[in-house]
């Protein structure tokens, strides 16, 4: 499919958002109207969001995400924070307003049903297990930690052996080997992210911004398909 141009007025956690949503759609293949007839949404409301004109509610990127495999999270902060900056360069008209009157009726009616068979499983749970009795603490599955950098070239391209995505979208405050990689990327290219403890700050954000600005990418702190590429590049 061809793209209409983005509306001048998106900032760009907006204009990430849309794009990182157009490739999703690309990449799975979806056509409107298949997004129609897998989603709550019409036809003509997934063109208003794929071109930018009205900012796409969360269950519309939570269903366009689960149809291409692609992890919801890192979308939905994406989504919020454009959100709270949206400057799209149209007003949803009365035929956006209905079309989102009718899947939030859908959705309802599915979150009863969820929220039922829920507490049924719940309840199934407490009757097996006694989970007021005193127990030692545990820990959960720990995201952030210490990472090394175990740095490989393939092509022409670099890693540091903590992931291989070359599009994930990672941000301020994210966590986990995505964000190591990041830091240890970051590194290479004789920048200071801090510890490599897959950790996702302030200071990992400051000097992905300033990766940005060296080559002249918008400097939004956000490592999406155009930075990984900056960090991935074997000079």
């Amino acid at each position: 499919m061809r793209w209409k141009a983005l509306p001048k007025s998106l900032d760009p956690h907006a204009r990430q958002l849309v794009v990182e949503l157009r490739r999703l759609k690309d990449h799975g293949g979806l056509s409107l109207e298949s997004l129609q007839a897998k989603t709550p949404f019409s036809r003509s409301s997934w063109e208003r969001y794929l071109n930018g004109k009205v900012l796409p509610p969360q269950a519309a990127v939570e269903a366009l995400a689960r149809m291409a495999g692609a992890e919801v999270t890192p979308l939905l902060a994406l989504r919020d924070a454009a959100e709270r900056t949206w400057t799209a360069a149209a007003v949803p008209s009365a035929e956006d307003s209905s079309a989102a009157q009718e899947p939030e009726i859908r959705v309802a009616a599915l979150f009863v049903a969820a929220v039922a068979l829920l507490l049924s499983a719940i309840t199934s749970v407490l009757l097996i297990t006694d989970p007021w009795r005193e127990q030692s603490p545990v820990t959960g599955v720990a995201r952030v930690g210490k990472y090394t950098c175990a740095y490989a070239r393939r092509g022409d391209q670099l890693f540091a052996g903590n992931s291989t995505t070359t599009s994930r979208l990672v941000m301020r405050n994210a966590t986990g080997a995505d964000a190591a990689e990041v830091q240890c990327l970051l590194l290479r290219h004789k920048l200071s992210p801090g510890d490599v403890d897959g950790d996702f700050g302030e200071r990992t954000e400051a000097e992905v911004k300033r990766l940005q600005r060296q080559d002249h990418v918008p400097a939004d702190g956000i490592v999406g398909e155009q930075t990984w590429a900056l960090l991935r590049h074997v000079d």
